[in-house]
């Protein structure tokens, strides 16, 4: 039987914190662009950090990019993903 994985939000540091020291399998955030809440957002420097933060306590790290791509911003879009695999 397959275990459930338990994904915690984690729009700051301390709820990251939190979500791995209360068992947390998983953990999400956004980052400063393609994330729909910005007011939860973290910059990419948090962002490398968080990421960094989860695999050492063996989590995983979901980065939301849940927002609409429009042609303009396409390569501003691709910058920000190519971080995002370069950072975990």
């Amino acid at each position: 039987m397959h275990k459930p994985e338990l994904l915690a939000p984690a729009g700051s540091k301390e709820a990251l914190i939190a979500a791995v020291e209360n068992g947390a399998d998983a953990v999400y955030f956004g980052g400063p662009t393609l994330s729909a809440r910005h007011d939860a957002a973290l910059t990419h420097d948090e962002l490398e950090w968080a990421i960094d933060y989860a695999h050492i306590n063996k989590v995983k790290a979901y980065v939301t990019v849940n927002t609409l791509i429009k042609d303009p911003e396409l390569e501003k879009a691709a910058e920000y993903l190519q971080f995002l695999c370069n950072a975990g």
